[in-house]
């Protein structure tokens, strides 16, 4: 790795939480740091692959920043009460280790004017942000101050690797959660089942698909009129209502023959394209939610603009499009898609501790038996 192709920056190193001068350089799928000042045998290298979500890589971003800056003498006006810094702290009276803290107040003090040099000797109250010290008030001197710098556009070499760590995240979250992002294995099992199903009960008079993502001010009629356009199967849809705290809503396809569940299952699960909103907001079909219901009143009802489509009616809708692979709408839709699959796979996890969690409080203990 050549030193051209390095940046200097402030890192916050996992081991003692503190903020060190750096060299970054990415090559590959590989992030090189070296310690400035350090010996190379303390170099670190990190992988692409090591990251098993989108949270973990925004918290090793935050890791990285431009380098803070020494506040001299003459500028001890700017520390003001809620200023953000970076101070140094001495353990054992040689360790220097630099922390975030907040600015509680200023001490202020004459400054005196030794061989002509200004110098400050007013006192700064900290209160340490993170560290060994956090939470605990401090009072540090001017040599100790160091103004934190706003990042004003990414690393090159960081965002690089970024790039490259949520790539692989998207693929594992493609294997823990097929059905959200390539559904074709979990489907190919539903509708497996559901021939089962047929066949042992004598047919099935309904198919119900449910769809993830959705605008919240998409209307049925035109999920209706958009999978009739594509497919020219006609289908009920269906949008339920969703918290004001949820960016997303939830809908049903419900499809009355076994053959149309076919045909809408290959267009769904097609690598070539992905259903988004004129917004660029992508669908992701559940997964094993594929229910065949005997006795569903829709089985016979018929909605509005179901009548228009089969009379030729229907307007075409623009609230809804496919985003064709190698396009720029098509590389947005999936890492759209590929976070909210790990917005599931998480939220499955919250359930699964949430469900555990009440059954110890429900659970009859041995002395109350």
């Amino acid at each position: 790795m050549s030193a051209a192709a390095e940046s200097e920056l402030e890192f916050r190193a996992e081991g003692d939480d503190a903020w060190y001068s750096v060299l970054v350089g990415a090559q590959g799928e590989r992030l090189t740091i070296k310690y400035v000042g350090f010996s190379d045998n303390l170099d670190e290298v990190f992988e692409a692959s090591r990251f098993e979500s989108f949270e973990e890589l925004k918290e090793f971003e935050g890791r990285f920043r431009p380098v803070s800056v020494q506040l001299q003498d003459e500028e001890c006006s700017k520390a003001v009460e809620g200023l953000p810094v970076c101070a140094s702290h001495s353990f054992n009276g040689f360790d220097l280790r630099f922390y975030d803290a907040v600015m509680e107040h200023v001490i202020t003090e004459r400054h005196s004017r030794a061989k002509g040099e200004e110098e400050c000797l007013c006192t700064f109250v900290l209160v340490w942000q993170h560290g060994p010290g956090a939470g605990i008030m401090m009072e540090k001197k001017i040599e100790n101050i160091c103004l934190v710098q706003s990042k004003e556009k990414p690393d090159r070499n960081v965002a690089l690797f970024l790039e490259r760590a949520k790539e692989k995240i998207g693929k594992k979250c493609a294997k823990r959660s097929v059905s959200q992002i390539h559904p074709s294995e979990g489907w190919a099992e539903d509708i497996n089942e559901i021939n089962r199903q047929d066949a042992d009960l004598g047919g099935a008079d309904n198919y119900l698909i449910l769809i993830e993502n959705l605008e919240k001010d998409l209307s049925p009629s035109t999920i209706t009129e958009f999978i009739h356009q594509q497919t020219s199967i006609v289908s009920q849809s269906y949008v339920f209502a969703s918290s004001s705290k949820e960016s997303y809503a939830r809908g049903a396809i419900v499809l009355n023959t076994h053959k149309d569940l076919q045909v809408l299952c290959k267009f769904f699960n097609n690598p070539g394209h992905i259903i988004i909103s004129s917004r660029g907001r992508p669908w992701v079909v559940a997964r094993n939610i594929l229910w065949r219901d005997i006795s569903a009143p829709t089985g016979t009802c018929m909605l509005k603009s179901q009548k228009k489509l089969q009379n030729g009616n229907a307007g075409i809708s623009h609230e809804l499009k496919l985003a064709y692979s190698g396009t720029e709408e098509f590389k947005k839709a999936k890492l759209l898609r590929d976070l909210h699959a790990e917005f599931t796979f998480h939220l499955e996890r919250l359930h699964k501790r949430l469900a555990t969690e009440e059954k110890k409080i429900l659970q009859p203990s041995p002395a109350s038996v």
